[in-house]
């Protein structure tokens, strides 16, 4: 049976219990760990189409961007994509992950993992967000992948909620 992740449509403090909030900082990171995010992302077969990226430093934008961070590559330096937890932008999305995906990932429990989408931007028109393939993060290790959602009706270039061109 597939393990379903409902990302929080709140950035406050999805954190396990006892575990202490990480201390905010003016350039926003504090945000993406405060969300159980860690900084570093590792993508055991990289991201398709990228297969030789397998290590992304995940980079804040700034306190005005604020929950939107770029996912930089390591590995191949000048490549690099924007990335938004999508619970604020998209309440009802829910995320499916397989028992495959979630051995790979190490996932025992739903709180395990961590959402993002990869946002696209396009000069002249409104930013969209992938749900289909969604990055799905193990909270504590990093591990990643991207998990596409299968039948799920969802699209790589949904509209974000309230963007205008």
């Amino acid at each position: 049976m597939p393990t379903v992740i409902t990302p929080l449509a709140r950035t406050g403090s999805p954190l396990a219990p006892g575990e202490p909030p990480a201390p905010p900082d003016a350039g926003g990171a504090g945000a993406l760990a405060e969300v159980g995010i860690p900084p570093v992302l590792h993508f055991e077969h990289g991201l398709p189409g990228f297969p030789e990226a397998r290590a992304f430093a995940l980079e804040p934008l700034g306190p005005a961007l604020a929950p939107f961070a770029r996912l930089q590559s390591l590995d191949q330096p000048g490549l690099g994509f924007t990335v938004v937890p999508p619970g604020l932008l998209f309440p009802d999305y829910r995320v499916e992950v397989d028992e495959d995906w979630a051995s790979r990932l190490g996932l025992r429990a739903p709180e395990d993992a961590k959402v993002l989408v990869l946002v696209t931007l396009r000069p002249g028109q409104a930013p969209t967000a992938n749900l289909l393939g969604p990055l799905v993060v193990h909270r504590r290790s990093g591990r990643a992948g991207q998990v596409v959602q299968v039948d799920s009706g969802y699209g790589v270039a949904e509209p974000l909620v309230g963007a205008s061109a």
